[in-house]
């Protein structure tokens, strides 16, 4: 007679429960190792994705507006950092810096865009000016 069948019903049936949560725990330790190893390629996604706005700063001439230079150059140096910490194996703090850098960078791009605006927009405003004096 097995062993089991001499426990009252409800030892009987957390017997039978043990194995189920043991086997929860160790779906939840391969789904973890899965998803840890599967965060490795998004740091090369990420790398990608900050390197598209400092190229896009860059090819704006970021460099020859001051504010979007200094951005520009904030990126650059976030960018680096992130790659070092990257080699160190401190995944975290790089995804920190890495979307740090893609803020500056898309900054730069902004300032960037923003700057010829504003030159033409205060050409314009002078040519009024001009307008309305010769109009008086």
């Amino acid at each position: 007679m097995p062993l089991r069948s001499l426990l009252p019903r409800r030892a009987r049936e957390a017997c039978y429960r043990r194995p189920t949560m043991a086997k929860r725990i160790l779906a939840l330790a391969i789904f973890t190792a899965l998803a840890r190893c599967a965060s490795a390629p998004v740091n090369t996604e990420k790398l990608s994705s900050t390197e598209a706005p400092i190229r896009a700063a860059e090819e704006l001439g970021a460099g020859k507006v001051p504010e979007a230079a200094l951005e520009l150059r904030l990126a650059q140096d976030q960018m680096e950092q992130a790659k070092q910490l990257l080699k160190n194996g401190d995944r975290e703090r790089a995804d920190m810096m890495l979307l740090r850098a893609q803020a500056d960078a898309e900054l730069a791009v902004a300032l960037a865009k923003e700057a010829p605006l504003e030159a033409d927009a205060k050409d314009a405003a002078e040519q009024v000016k001009a307008l309305q004096r010769s109009g008086q």
